[in-house]
């Protein structure tokens, strides 16, 4: 049987600790599957540090592009979603694998933040499995499919200049 999705607009915020409804951008709790807000806030509980929700819509939901996307909401919620960490992007990356519910988390390094500023980026989403990648100047990185993806991987997190704020 397969599950019934609520959309988060649907989602009685007074149960949520750590986010409001007013953080997300339009309308795009309207196209987000509930159970993605419940686990971003349980993963922001285990973080122990801010989480900012994107404050562009298709961080949230699409409804055009690649149908296989896990923000794709066509027919059918989006379970993804992207979100600025306010602490090192690789604590929240090391957290976000320690939440089981998250299949798929990807790593950008090439993103814009809420402040205007380049700032990393986590792509959290419940697809079944999982799946890790870092994106880094347009190029999609993942570390589990060669030896010298898994070394880039790691290089270009090494690099990440973490400034508090």
């Amino acid at each position: 049987m397969e599950q019934q999705l609520e959309p988060a607009a649907e989602l009685n915020f007074e149960c949520v600790d750590h986010f409001g409804a007013h953080e997300w951008p339009g309308d795009a709790l309207a196209h987000v599957d509930s159970e993605l807000v419940l686990a971003l806030d349980a993963f922001r509980d285990r973080l122990g540090h801010g989480v900012v929700p994107s404050p562009v819509v298709g961080g949230w939901y699409r409804l055009d592009g690649s149908k296989t996307s896990r923000h794709y909401a066509v027919g059918r919620l989006s379970d993804a979603g992207d979100v600025f960490p306010r602490c090192d992007i690789r604590k929240a990356l090391m957290v976000a694998q320690g939440c089981d519910w998250f299949g798929g988390i990807g790593v950008y390094l090439d993103t814009t933040g809420p402040s205007g500023k380049p700032e990393p980026m986590l792509h959290l989403d419940l697809r079944p499995g999982r799946v890790v990648w870092l994106r880094y100047e347009g190029r999609y990185i993942y570390p589990l499919r060669s030896a010298e993806e898994l070394s880039e991987f790691w290089q270009q997190l090494s690099e990440v200049n973490y400034e508090a704020g």
